[in-house]
């Protein structure tokens, strides 16, 4: 998720962060952000996305981008909003730490992480301590360990995506064709001159997997509609490796409540899944809310339900209105498959017959 500052309380914080003395040399800018990282569990993903070369204001506007739009580094902790709180430890006292604190209240910096649900009391007072040996206690979360085979299979078909837009994600819904957001590829164009990389991503014991790159096939099947629209693009590869079995797509109700788990390439690391605090917090036939993790780059990720189908594709996160009230929620936030494949159906046939439903 994001936290979207105002002009003016980003002017300012940058130019508190510029001004700090540590920010004066390259070497002081690692320890400084170092520093405020340490002991997070994502301190080195964290420093591995931030660019400290140049002028101190030019490496000030830079970080603050970077961690709006990181999310938290820990559940329920934003990491701007740690940036902040080492700042107020640094500053201590004086008009500048009045308004870090002043920051600290007016954002959502911490958030509780909506892991839980209530927990049912039916079981309360039939039985006898002694006799009370397991229970579910609220949620029941058991799974069948065929669950996480049938996950690394589908993460076979999540790639990651360099564009003339950026860093992106994506998945294979047939043998050559991969579907990401418009955002991240909005033309044929672009497609062209796009790479697509399978298998980026660590194995077991925390090396590189033997990556592929392939391309865009020219004149192949293309099929894009528009951000301000539903936000997805289709795109036929060229030479896709036969590593993978492509994605089924489901027009799906997705409820209120219901769990949805995201394959993704978050900053364009790594692949990665999201599978906790990941409640739907919205749905209708055309947008998901979700509280589940993403990061700049998982656009374009697919969104999974509970039966490990695609219900639909990941493009936004932050403080986003809900349809139904228009009011503001930090949430996350994808494209329903009942509009994606409704428009396929109306607008692309040769790629809606050729895809994998």
């Amino acid at each position: 998720m994001a936290i979207k500052l105002s002009t003016p309380d980003f002017d300012r914080l940058v130019a508190i962060l510029g001004a700090q003395p540590d920010f004066r040399t390259v070497q002081g800018r690692v320890d400084f952000m170092s520093d405020v990282f340490a002991g997070s569990t994502r301190r080195d993903d964290l420093l591995a996305s931030l660019n400290l070369d140049g002028n101190p204001r030019g490496v000030a506007v830079r970080v603050i981008e970077r961690l709006t739009t990181f999310g938290q580094d820990e559940p329920g902790r934003e990491a701007l909003g740690v940036l902040i709180n080492k700042l107020l430890i640094y500053i201590g006292a004086g008009d500048d730490a009045d308004f870090l604190r002043d920051l600290l209240k007016r954002y959502p910096f911490q958030t509780p992480p909506a892991a839980t649900r209530g927990i049912t009391d039916d079981w309360r007072g039939r039985d006898t301590p002694e006799h009370v040996l397991e229970k579910i206690i609220g949620e029941n979360t058991l799974r069948d360990i065929r669950v996480l085979e049938i996950l690394l299979d589908a993460s076979r078909a999540v790639v990651r995506i360099t564009s003339p837009q950026g860093l992106g994600s994506g998945f294979m819904i047939a043998d050559d064709l991969v579907m990401t957001n418009h955002h991240v590829i909005a033309s044929q164009e672009q497609a062209l001159q796009s790479a697509f990389t399978f298998n980026y991503q660590l194995d077991r014991a925390g090396k590189e997997y033997p990556a592929q790159t392939v391309q865009a096939l020219p004149r192949g099947l293309f099929h894009t509609s528009p951000e301000e629209d539903l936000d997805f693009t289709v795109v036929q590869l060229r030479d896709a490796p036969k590593l993978f079995d492509p994605l089924t797509l489901k027009p799906a109700k997705v409820m209120r409540d219901q769990r949805v788990s995201i394959i993704q390439h978050p900053g364009g690391h790594y692949k990665k899944i999201s599978l906790q605090n990941n409640f739907v917090a919205f749905a209708d036939a055309r947008l998901v809310q979700y509280t589940t993790s993403t990061e700049p780059g998982s656009s374009g990720a697919p969104v999974f339900n509970d039966d490990l189908v695609v219900v639909a594709i990941h493009h936004a996160g932050g403080m986003l209105p809900e349809p139904n009230t228009q009011r503001r929620y930090l949430r996350n936030e994808g494209i329903s498959m009942i509009a994606v494949l409704d428009d396929l159906k109306k607008n692309a046939q040769p790629i809606y017959q050729h895809l994998k439903k």
